[in-house]
Parts: C-alpha cells; sequence; structure tokens
C-alpha cells in the first residue's frame, strides 16, 4: 500500500508478513520431497529444518546447488486481466558437514557428531506486476486519499498529503480542512506497475550428534540476512478534465540482518521407522529503510495564475531503522523406510503469525495491533517419498502453507507440487528438483480511512481492490561429494 514518508512509510503488517512466510528450502533431495524432511537426517536440507540430522551423517560432504527462477503474476482489477513475469538464475544453497564417528568395534554411546555451515535461500523476491482497470463513481481515487490523510495528519513533511498538496491536488479551506481541488472526471484509468528483486537468506552454523545411532540431537544458530528492493509507479488518467493524467513513484530499498536459534531430535525406534521434531526462536531483525516519493500531476489549463500545467514534487531521500521480530515456529514429523526402495517422509509446521513485533525508538503500537488483527495462526503440511532403483532415485512431493489472514474473500494458502531425479556414486552424487508453486494474493494501493464513518463524504466509496494469481517455477540442481 502507499503510505507517507517517515515511519509509516513502509514500516507495517505487511513488511511483517513479508520476511515471517518464509519457504522451505535446501538441496535439490529436499525440495523434490516437498521440504519434509524433519525426520529424515544426513542431508544438507537438515540446515533448514532441523539440525539433528546433522547427526545421521557418517562421512564427511560438500554440495552446491544453483537455480532459475520463473515467476507469473496474473491481476485482475474491475474486471480488466492483466500479466507479467520476471525470471532469475540464483544459488538456492551450499554447504559443508565434517563428521567424526567412532568405529564400529569402538567402545561409547555417542557414536558421531558432525559439525556444518550450510547457506540456504528462505524467500526469493524477484517479481514484476502490472495491474489497469477503469474506474467508476464509487471508486475512490488518489486525491481523495490525500485528502484524507491530510485532514487527518496534516501536511507533514515529506508525505504524500504534502506532495498532493504542492502539486495543487488537493487545496484547504479556512476552518473546513483539505478536499481535493480539481480531480479526475469518470471514469478514470488506474494503473500501477510493481517491480522487486532482492532475497531473503540464512547461514546456519550446526551441531548433531549421535547417541546410540538412535537418539540424534542438534542445535544451530542462524544469521539472516535480506534485501528487498521495489519500485512503483501508479498512475491514474482520465477523459477530458481539468487534470489529464497524475503519476506517483516511489523506490524502497530494505536491509538487514538477523538472528535466530533452533534445537531438534530426531528418534530411530527401528530401522524402518524416524520421528523429528525441530524448535525455532523468532529470527531477530535490525533493518533499515532507504525511500524516495515523486508526484507528477499534468493539467489541461493552469491550476492558478502563473502555475505550470507540469506540477511535480518529491520527498527527500529518507532512511529509517528499526527492528523486527518473526514468528516462533515448531516442527514435527515422520519418515517410513521401505526397506532398499526407498521411503515416505511427513511435516507439520506450526507458526503463529500474530506474534510477529515491530519496534523502534518510535511507537508501532497502531502497526502491531494490526498484526495481531489481520493475520492468524497457520499450520504447513509437507508430505514427499523417494524410490531407489539401484544408483538412480525419483522423488516427489506436496506442501501446504496456511493462509496466515484471519478474514479474508481470498484464499491466500500456498499450495507447492514437486519432482525430482537423482544419481548417487558412492563419492560423489548430483540431484535435479522442480517446483511450482501457486497461490492468491490481494493488493490495494490506498486505504479508505473513512470507511465506517456513515457522516463521512467518503463512507462506502470503495478503494481499488487488485486480486493476484501468483505462479513460480523453480528448477534447482545440486552436486554433491563425500569424503
Amino acid at each position: 500500500m502507499l503510505g507517507s514518508a517517515g515511519k509509516s512509510f513502509a514500516q507495517n503488517e505487511v513488511d511483517a508478513l513479508r520476511y515471517s512466510r518464509t519457504e522451505f528450502g535446501g538441496t535439490a533431495r529436499t525440495m523434490g520431497i516437498g521440504g519434509a524432511n524433519v525426520a529424515l537426517g544426513g542431508d544438507a536440507g537438515s540446515f533448514s529444518s532441523n539440525p539433528a540430522g546433522l547427526g545421521l551423517f557418517r562421512r564427511n560432504e560438500i554440495t552446491v546447488s544453483a537455480g532459475v527462477n520463473v515467476n507469473e503474476v496474473g491481476s485482475s482489477v474491475f474486471g480488466s486481466e492483466t500479466s507479467n513475469s520476471r525470471n532469475n538464475l540464483h544459488i538456492p544453497g551450499f554447504s559443508a558437514v565434517f563428521t567424526t564417528r567412532k568405529a564400529d568395534d569402538e567402545e561409547g554411546d555417542w557414536r558421531s557428531n558432525s559439525f556444518g555451515i550450510g547457506y540456504t535461500r528462505q524467500n526469493n523476491f524477484n517479481q514484476r506486476s502490472f495491474y489497469r482497470g477503469s474506474s467508476g463513481v464509487e471508486t475512490m481515487k488518489f486525491g481523495e486519499y490525500a485528502a484524507q490523510r491530510a485532514n487527518a495528519f496534516g501536511l507533514t513533511p515529506n508525505s504524500l498529503q504534502e506532495l498532493a498538496f504542492e502539486t495543487y491536488l488537493i487545496d484547504d479551506v479556512e476552518d473546513n480542512g483539505y478536499y481535493t481541488s480539481p480531480n479526475l472526471v469518470d471514469p478514470s484509468t488506474l494503473q500501477e506497475n510493481i517491480e522487486s528483486t532482492g532475497a531473503q537468506n540464512q547461514w546456519d552454523f550446526a551441531f548433531g550428534a549421535s547417541y546410540r545411532d538412535k537418539l540424534f540431537l542438534g542445535a544451530s544458530v542462524g544469521l539472516t540476512t535480506l534485501r528487498f528492493k521495489q519500485s512503483r509507479i501508479y498512475t491514474e488518467t482520465g477523459p477530458a478534465s481539468d487534470i489529464t493524467d497524475l503519476t506517483l513513484r516511489d523506490e524502497l530499498t530494505t536491509e538487514g540482518t538477523g538472528l535466530s536459534l533452533r534445537v531438534g531430535a530426531i528418534f530411530k525406534p527401528s530401522d524402518m521407522l524416524r520421528f523429528g521434531v525441530s524448535v525455532q526462536t523468532p529470527t531477530w531483525y535490525t533493518l533499515t529503510d532507504q525511500f524516495s516519493t515523486n508526484l507528477n500531476v499534468n493539467f489541461n489549463r493552469a491550476p492558478e495564475d502563473g502555475a505550470s500545467l507540469n506540477q511535480s514534487f518529491g520527498t527527500d531521500p529518507g532512511e529509517y531503522e528499526y527492528s523486527l521480530s518473526t514468528p516462533f515456529r515448531a516442527t514435527g514429523g515422520a519418515a517410513v523406510f521401505l526397506g532398499k526402495n526407498g521411503f515416505i517422509t511427513a511435516d507439520v509446521e506450526y507458526v503463529d503469525y500474530t506474534s510477529a513485533r515491530l519496534s523502534s525508538d518510535d511507537s508501532f503500537q497502531s502497526e502491531n495491533q494490526s498484526i495481531q488483527n489481520v493475520y492468524d495462526k497457520a499450520l504447513n503440511y509437507r508430505i514427499g517419498a523417494e524410490g531407489r532403483f539401484d544408483v538412480f532415485r525419483v522423488r516427489a512431493g506436496y506442501a501446504l502453507y496456511g493462509d496466515p489472514f484471519k478474514n479474508s474473500d481470498v484464499n491466500q494458502a500456498r499450495s507447492y507440487y514437486t519432482a525430482g531425479i537423482g544419481i548417487r556414486q558412492a563419492n560423489f552424487f548430483i540431484d535435479g528438483a522442480l517446483v511450482y508453486s501457486k497461490y492468491n494474493s490481494v493488493y490495494t494501493p490506498f486505504v479508505n480511512t473513512e470507511f465506517d464513518d456513515p457522516n463521512s463524504e467518503f463512507y462506502e466509496v470503495l478503494t481499488p481492490t487488485v486480486k493476484n494469481s501468483i505462479k513460480n517455477t523453480n528448477f534447482i540442481a545440486t552436486v554433491g561429494w563425500n569424503f
């Protein structure tokens, strides 16, 4: 959503969810089975799910992964449909695990221990979307939104309402507040280009140990880095009127680091069965936003004597530092091995999105209240299987990540369909995986803050609501060496 410069420019419940709703990652083997590896172990995918899995390593291992991602966004507003896409190459992960193991005839309950360093991509922000539609009288325009903000907060420096006032889009009447002065007539065409880049990646420093080869314990420290860059160009165009069109451009870059802890265990009562559990603390982030906004309004006739037909005003480049803590996570899983023929595995993960918190020297009370009002608890389900045919491996999986919203007209759960193949040699392996995901989202460029006030002239005036259908195809290849 569009916002004013300063604290409220970008730091809100939308940002809290963006960095809290991570995806499963790891090696192509883990991706090929839908990320369901909490009870498996013995694979570098354990870095992103359960550090106890390092206790099942018997040899040292190094892996390197590479991927190609194709993102498509279909948008619908006012009955008009558009689409856009963005492709990118990426490095989803690499790892190094070093293992010390006792010989089979050597005494001792603790049979092995492993230390590992792993890098995993948790989120890929590369996306491009575009919508366009023709609005009617009942739809709020940007000038009306700016007038609302001016009446509520005044002409605060570096705000959207200041931009609108300086470009003659809104005006004031003594003792009567601000109003739209002139505005686009209906029907008007609204459109917006939104492009984002960046990623959220985590470095894990993990330790795992084996107790009698029955109980495996592990712990890790995670250092997360993120960079999110977004540019938005919002345009309103109308037929013959005082204003021909307006364009709002804003740029946002968010960078930061976070710290988290994870502990886990895997119990192996028999060669056929394994149970796993993993708990991750919130990730505590320190983030910095850099932002700027510019509004350009073109007139058919001068808004006042001596004024230019083209009016432009921009905010000073801004910077703001704040903190974010993401939700606690708990995951449980089980795996059943079918002798040497393969296995079936499944996980369930619990995430409480209402527990995310923003903080800084300024108050985030209203934003944190919005997090609790808008979001909900969710369960993420993952299931996968691997078939073994001599040195060849065939994999498939499915994951369903629950809708984090309490009340929404659109189901925003995410579905993942995965498949993979692999070849295993004594000291070398190569795996490939294909992950196809799809989900829906809802976006509005601005909010009618007076919708619930029946005495307001804006009562029951709707804001443009864009429904997005996102499809993502990700191909990952992993090469690994054992020694």
